[in-house]
């Protein structure tokens, strides 16, 4: 379920954005709440960007006969309109980018942000991952399912967290995280198991180990890996009934091309 959107973005800049541009805004509004923190760099992550602005300027372009268009909605479909859209919003200047991929733009988004972070200069870094889905989209995606790729439970969402150095009023850890070639994967779930104590396993695919699908729950998109570490860390401090007591869980993600990423997140 969607929030009320009025209820955290002013309705003058409301009435301005897409419904990619409220779902990035709204979740980097959301961690920042009660955050007494600055944000040294803004890093957002998305699949398929604002694909219904897109979709309107393209078929707009082609019922005016590739006339000259009002640009408002071109300058609204770009993949970094979310991230600039933040910036401008919290009137940030800092390190802004956005990391698109196919798979994996939130992992390659966690590793820019964590590479940020070891900068001398660099003490707080937002996060964030959205991507929404359209009738139009849904349509194309089942088409190509028809040429050999497998149909999938599509979803949308979106997430944002306060990546920091300091400890204070930090709600979980990145105990690890990396990359690896998907052949090494079993090996590597079964060291990092033993060496931070595991309790659960996160994953997008069925797998011949004990795990949870973050996919049930947000469905399958690009970055439907950001709605599964949320997940993950909500569950490090809630007691879910999905992972009861809790201390550490382990987040894989891969992409067609068999590259994997592995992330483990436990309590401080």
């Amino acid at each position: 379920m969607e929030p009320d959107y009025k209820e955290i973005i002013d309705s003058a800049s409301l009435r301005r954005m897409n419904r990619t541009q409220k779902f990035g805004l709204c979740t980097a509004l959301s961690a920042l709440r009660g955050v007494d923190k600055a944000v040294d760099a803004i890093i957002i992550a998305t699949g398929w960007g604002c694909i219904d602005s897109t979709y309107r300027f393209l078929e707009r372009m082609f019922d005016q006969k590739e006339l000259p268009l009002n640009p408002a909605v071109f300058i609204q479909s770009t993949h970094n309109t979310i991230a600039a859209q933040t910036a401008i919003y919290l009137k940030n200047k800092a390190f802004n980018n956005t990391v698109t991929d196919n798979r994996i733009p939130f992992e390659l988004a966690m590793d820019n942000a964590i590479l940020c972070l070891h900068d001398d200069d660099c003490r707080n870094v937002l996060l964030g991952a959205c991507d929404e889905t359209t009738p139009q989209l849904i349509d194309i995606l089942n088409k190509i399912a028809k040429f050999g790729k497998p149909a999938g439970f599509y979803g949308e969402g979106g997430a944002c967290f306060i990546l920091s150095k300091e400890r204070e009023n930090s709600i979980a850890e990145i105990k690890y995280f990396d990359s690896m070639p998907i052949e090494d994967l079993p090996d590597a779930v079964n060291d990092l198991s033993a060496k931070y104590s595991v309790d659960y396993i996160f994953t997008a695919r069925k797998r011949n180990i004990p795990q949870i699908s973050y996919t049930d729950y947000f469905g399958d998109f690009p970055t439907s890996a950001a709605c599964g570490f949320w997940l993950a860390v909500d569950c490090l401090n809630s007691n879910s009934h999905i992972t009861p007591d809790a201390q550490n869980i382990l987040l894989i993600s891969e992409n067609k091309h068999g590259m994997t990423f592995v992330t483990v997140v436990g309590k401080w």
